[in-house]
């Protein structure tokens, strides 16, 4: 767990106690490129911690895909409304590469935040960090050119531009893969 726990602590300066509390609370997985972990329509109380790979926040609609989000080692991702208001997933995540995830169900995650304000601190600065990148991505589109929104792309998600499909980032950033092509040829 080197990789979350790496990442945890980027974010908070949470506990060795608190983290073994954590790690005794999680099971490993192992999931092959192309799966979906979390399908849409389906409810889903998992809370997944990437420690290997990548993985895709993805909307279909009318026949067409829409990445919304990428989560890399040391990450966390789920599906908002099945987590919070244990509803139907409106989005799936794939795995774009073999990933090793470590698991936590969402009730023994809020047991940990009510034993341990460090893990619960933690939470709370990961949830503001998340929603500030939201908040940030819905302004680039609105007000980036496709350049501007790539080169902020590969800030925000550093060597990721080799590890995924093209196509994903061109959807992620709002373009279509031509316009991504020819940004790329121009840097």
């Amino acid at each position: 767990m080197k990789n979350i726990i790496s990442k945890i602590r980027q974010i908070y300066p949470v506990s060795d106690e608190a983290l073994q509390a954590l790690q005794e609370n999680m099971q490993v997985r192992y999931y092959p490129k192309n799966t979906y972990i979390v399908q849409s329509g389906v409810t889903d109380r998992l809370v997944y911690f990437i420690e290997e790979g990548v993985a895709r926040s993805v909307f279909h609609h009318n026949g067409q895909d829409t990445t919304t989000w990428f989560s890399q080692e040391g990450d966390v991702t789920f599906g908002m409304d099945s987590l919070y208001y244990k509803q139907p997933s409106i989005e799936s995540i794939e795995t774009l590469t073999d990933c090793q995830i470590y698991v936590i169900h969402i009730d023994k995650l809020n047991a940990l935040y009510e034993t341990y304000i460090d893990i619960a601190n933690w939470g709370r600065i990961l949830h503001q960090d998340v929603n500030k990148e939201l908040s940030h991505m819905f302004v680039e589109r609105l007000q980036l050119s496709p350049g501007e929104r790539y080169e902020q792309f590969n800030r925000r998600y550093p060597g990721l531009i080799n590890r995924v499909k093209l196509k994903y980032v061109a959807a992620f950033l709002g373009i279509s893969i031509y316009t991504l092509s020819r940004v790329r040829a121009k840097k």
